[in-house]
């Protein structure tokens, strides 16, 4: 899922001041949505804020220079959430007058955050004694997450919205959207460190053995109930834990490992969707069809097909 929300006028209207990196701001009092766009290539731009910061590419890509990682391509719908004080070198390798990239900052107040993790660690625990929620500085790449996208999305209509009326609304709806990003944040960095390293960790955490299991068992029938047996969690207990560190239900999780498993097997042309649909753990060709383009929004068949093709073909 990508930020569509700029493809309008009202954000993109304002004027242009400067071809690299042309800045609008958009202020709140715990908040600052910064929107970036750049119209010719440029290599190592910096960039820093002082406050916490969760960006999104909209439009175009970036190459992004951080002092934690291996230079690397940002492309629209993936997140990155970075920690105040972080210096950036941007390369724009593809930035043009009439199609120009762009990217969105949001800057959060640190008094914020802490807010969030103390209303979080008092009610919403973690499943294990001792784990509690952070922000982890490690875990900065988001990837393309539909729910971190959809939430950023009605943040920038909150912050953009500009008629009369809504402006006695504007802070509170800010406060709840920007609680709901931190939360999705947090709970999207938790599944992917217990996802990548949830072998590791099986013996000591109970989710990330679930996820383990899970990922060595694609190809099973994986039942929620036995599953909750297998981590001594009653089955309640289980899915709410899931839920709440996850920010994915049991099911949604399997699902979503099912399918990264399926895209992975439909890269062999020669591969038949039966085979492909069993391979992947689903019972049915059609129950698998339709979960497969919830997911990724074609067809089994299609995203086959575009894998195959030759790049002029695409």
């Amino acid at each position: 899922m990508s930020l569509t929300y700029f493809s309008g006028p009202k954000a993109l209207s304002r004027p242009i001041d400067r071809l690299i990196e042309n800045r609008s701001v958009f202020t709140l009092s715990k908040s600052e949505l910064n929107l970036f766009e750049t119209f010719e290539p440029c290599h190592r731009v910096p960039l820093e804020f002082s406050e916490p910061l969760a960006v999104a590419m909209i439009q175009g890509k970036k190459v992004m220079h951080l002092p934690q990682a291996s230079p690397f391509t940002f492309l629209p719908g993936e997140s990155l959430v970075l920690p105040a004080g972080q210096k950036m070198l941007i390369d724009f390798p593809d930035a043009a007058l009439q199609n120009p990239t762009r990217c969105l900052a949001l800057a959060i107040s640190s008094e914020e955050i802490y807010s969030v993790l103390d209303e979080l660690n008092l009610r919403a625990p973690k499943a294990e004694t001792g784990d509690r929620w952070q922000l982890r500085p490690e875990q900065f790449y988001l990837g393309n997450d539909n729910r971190i996208a959809r939430t950023l999305g009605e943040l920038v209509e909150v912050f953009t919205d500009d008629q009369p009326d809504s402006q006695p609304a504007k802070e509170p709806l800010a406060k709840l959207k920007l609680r709901e990003l931190l939360v999705r944040v947090m709970q999207t960095q938790a599944r992917l460190v217990l996802i990548e390293h949830c072998k590791h960790h099986a013996s000591t955490h109970r989710l990330a053995f679930a996820a383990h299991y899970i990922k060595s068992h694609l190809h099973d029938s994986i039942s929620i109930g036995d599953l909750s047996k297998k981590c001594c969690m009653s089955k309640p207990h289980f899915f709410r834990s899931f839920k709440t560190e996850f920010g994915l239900t049991p099911l949604e999780f399997i699902h979503a490992e099912r399918i990264k498993l399926a895209e992975q097997l439909l890269s062999n042309p020669l591969r038949s969707l039966a085979d492909v649909c069993f391979a992947a753990g689903f019972g049915s060709l059609n129950y698998f069809i339709k979960v497969f383009k919830h997911h990724t929004g074609l067809t089994p068949k299609h995203y086959q097909k575009r894998r195959s093709a030759s790049p002029d073909e695409k």
